[in-house]
């Protein structure tokens, strides 16, 4: 037997075609499993809370509308044509900027449009906080301009700095509603994707280090930032104060121990921890449910974040590759973040967990990411050649000298009389000896 030769004279007309499959059934069990626990701990969670208003099932009727609206909309996203999003990406990036500049108009703080926090839109009794949706849109903006770009990123003028302003942009408009923690999940996802675009890495670095004065000076200016810093260092220093929310999360996670005391048997919801449904939920999960609890959520956020990932591995488009990476580390990394704080490993940073947290503008958002998560898992693209022989049947193929057959760059093909290669079609990407 002789080494087959590998020929690239074989032309090829290739075609990408997208194959729709079934959904990641396994990436949906395991978001739709949050989504209801999620609203049996906001439940439980919330009681408190939701005493003050008038009613004990105040927050859960709240979160249940956004909950069964984020359905609608995740099922709506899986029978999307991913390619459209590429032709809203301006028209998205525009919208989003004009409303996070709303935000810091006080005249509509005065009329009561924008929450007097500065981070949400005000109709009714619903509000709408566009820094959740940013997120998604710098991710999707990213995704088509790293797409674009390609080599020319390696540009810093051409091609890093036109993005990162864009990104910076964003950034900075969240930071000043004050949003510290969006603005700086963005500025981390932003700077994941553009390393797994193939940036060099010096250049990251050399960013990361020219960042860390402005950095210091985001912390410095407010007070209770300097404080929640203070609070992490040493919580027991000020146990009543700057530590005293840490240090009632701790008391959950003891008071939960192995299996929980029950759900609904918290105490410290019962107005030791501050607002207990919202950012430090995860510590009422850990009193209620106990370590199994722990376990049963960490594991739920793996599984996302594998399948996620692998979602993105297989994808053949760059833009759904950068689409589903960037889409997968944002959620996962909210989960990471909120759960260190949580366990005292981060300073507080009022990031939101993942389909847990209350709050109906984090549920839908997560939802669309779950969504078109979920819509990218159908996609199998394979290449097809046009105007080509058809392929051939390996398996009944006749191989011998008077046939011979050769591997052109990754496909096979045969080679005629005159040793010109005919294109047979099927690309196995394996090595191949005859």
């Amino acid at each position: 037997m002789t080494e087959g030769t590998f020929d690239y004279r074989c032309s090829h007309n290739t075609t990408a075609v997208r194959e729709v499959h079934s959904i990641d059934y396994v990436l949906f069990a395991a978001g739709f499993s949050l989504m209801c626990f999620g609203l049996v701990m906001v439940f439980s969670a919330g009681i408190s809370e939701s005493l003050k208003a008038g009613d004990y099932m105040f927050y859960f009727k709240r979160q249940l509308v956004w909950t069964l609206l984020s359905l609608l909309i995740l099922l709506g996203l899986i029978g999307f044509d991913i390619s459209r999003i590429k032709r809203l990406i301006k028209p998205l990036v525009i919208m989003t900027l004009l409303l996070l500049v709303f935000l810091l108009i006080p005249s509509l703080i005065k009329f009561g449009f924008v929450h007097p926090s500065r981070r949400w839109f005000r109709f009714g009794g619903f509000g709408f906080q566009p820094s959740e949706f940013a997120k998604i849109v710098v991710i999707i903006y990213l995704a088509s301009i790293l797409t674009k770009k390609g080599e020319e990123l390696n540009d810093f003028y051409r091609g890093f700095l036109p993005p990162f302003i864009i990104v910076t942009l964003f950034s900075i408009l969240i930071f000043l509603e004050p949003d510290f923690s969006t603005a700086f999940m963005i500025f981390f996802i932003s700077l994941m994707m553009f390393f797994i675009a193939g940036i060099r890495a010096i250049s990251l670095i050399s960013l990361v280090f020219v960042s860390i004065p402005a950095l210091y000076l985001m912390i410095s200016e407010k007070s209770y930032r300097r404080e929640r810093i203070v609070g992490f260092l040493n919580p027991w220093m000020d146990p009543t104060d700057k530590g005293y929310q840490i240090i009632q999360s701790f008391k959950a996670f003891a008071l939960g121990g192995l299996a929980g005391a029950g759900l609904g048997k918290s105490i410290q919801k019962m107005k030791y921890l501050p607002i207990p449904h919202t950012d430090f939920i995860f510590a009422i999960i850990a009193e209620e449910t106990g370590f199994i609890g722990v376990l049963f959520v960490i594991a739920l956020y793996i599984i996302i974040a594998y399948r996620g990932y692998t979602i993105a591995k297989y994808q053949k488009e760059r833009f759904d590759f950068y689409l589903a990476f960037g889409l997968t580390s944002l959620i996962t990394w909210q989960a990471v973040f909120n759960i260190a704080v949580v366990t005292g490993l981060l300073p507080s940073t009022g990031i939101s967990l993942p389909f847990l947290s209350y709050g109906g503008s984090s549920m839908v958002a997560n939802s669309v990411i779950l969504g078109l998560l979920l819509n990218l898992s159908r996609n199998k693209n394979v290449e097809t050649q046009t105007g080509m022989v058809k392929p051939l049947d390996i398996d009944t193929a006749e191989i011998n000298e008077t046939n011979p057959i050769t591997f052109v760059n990754d496909r096979f093909c045969n080679s005629d009389e005159n040793g010109a290669s005919k294109d047979r079609g099927s690309d196995f990407g394996i090595s191949y000896l005859k």
